[in-house]
């Protein structure tokens, strides 16, 4: 029998954290599952465990790749293999509660959904916290218009990959940019503007693991820079020739290219960097939702470009 749902599992230097995933998989109340592990040629034991859970449940089917490509890759190998009419994505450091499949299974047949966007906790230490909060609180749980998916989509944490099901069919003319870190900002866009029908889910289904050394934590280097201005860059301007405008669109647009220039100090001088630069002095006003630290930045930037390299000088 053919799964209901494939779900894609980039493997990468985890051996700490794999069984716990794996675990949370295997539990999981809709059997009808296959689990792609894609080890992506770890230095450390986790393909090892990958071999020993697939050999206690034939659900699970593992890849190995002969050396590391990244995460799109890994995820890309994942959707060309996976036979399931929908797709998941889970990090191995992460976990997920029983029902991820069944429940956004259960939403994306009964409301006919191409998409299904779910809420999930950070869990900074362990699961025994205490209860983890909701990451999205201001969002109503219903069937959503484009235009309301997208402004999820753009909200802190919304981009992610793993708090959705997908058809398999949004990626017939979608992948994930290899050779790119950040990748979820190159592609969720994408996958988002082409489901016809989009439901938002207001339950905890995953849990995200915030661990010292992963690429949201670790420190902000020259490809750090050079991926997030490409990839940012390119997903408003796609955004804006598709027809897409919004409020929150230009918020998260300006957010990124103040937190850019600043993060970039003086070097402002490869093409994504001067349209982010030539962005920030086109805005007419400061969004109400900056912070006043923000607010400072945004003006002394667009109006004093000259204190603004300065004051990095001075503090170089």
């Amino acid at each position: 029998m053919n799964p209901l749902v494939s779900i894609i599992v980039p493997v990468y230097n985890v051996e700490a954290y794999l069984e716990r995933c794996l675990d949370s998989l295997c539990k999981q109340s809709l059997k009808e599952i296959e689990v792609i592990l894609v080890d992506d040629a770890s230095p450390d034991n986790s393909g090892e465990i990958c071999e020993r859970y697939a050999e206690k449940d034939k659900r699970i089917v593992v890849y190995h790749q002969p050396k590391n490509k990244g995460l799109s890759a890994a995820r890309n190998i994942g959707i060309k293999h996976a036979s399931g009419e929908y797709l998941m994505f889970v990090d191995s450091d992460d976990w997920v509660d029983e029902d991820f499949c069944k429940t956004a299974y259960e939403c994306a047949v009964q409301f006919k959904a191409d998409l299904v966007m779910f809420n999930y906790a950070c869990v900074k230490s362990s699961a025994s916290d205490a209860e983890p909060r909701k990451v999205f609180r201001g969002y109503t749980e219903g069937v959503k218009s484009r235009e309301e998916a997208m402004g999820i989509m753009l909200d802190d944490g919304g981009n992610a990959a793993w708090n959705k099901m997908y058809k398999k069919n949004l990626f017939e003319d979608v992948i994930y940019p290899e050779g790119f870190l950040y990748e979820d900002t190159g592609t969720t866009y994408k996958l988002v503007y082409n489901a016809k029908n989009v439901y938002f889910l207001d339950k905890i289904l995953y849990y995200q693991y915030i661990r010292p050394n992963s690429i949201t934590t670790s420190k902000v280097t020259n490809k750090v820079l050079r991926d997030r201005a490409i990839l940012n860059t390119k997903r408003y301007q796609d955004l804006i020739s598709w027809g897409y405008n919004s409020e929150q669109l230009e918020y998260r647009f300006l957010n990124f290219a103040l937190w850019y220039c600043t993060k970039a100090k003086l070097d402002l001088s490869d093409s994504y960097s001067e349209y982010i630069s030539q962005y920030i002095h086109s805005c007419k006003r400061c969004p109400n939702r900056f912070s006043l630290k923000m607010k400072i930045i945004f003006y002394i930037f667009k109006y004093c470009p000259f204190l603004f390299k300065l004051i990095f000088v001075f503090k170089k």
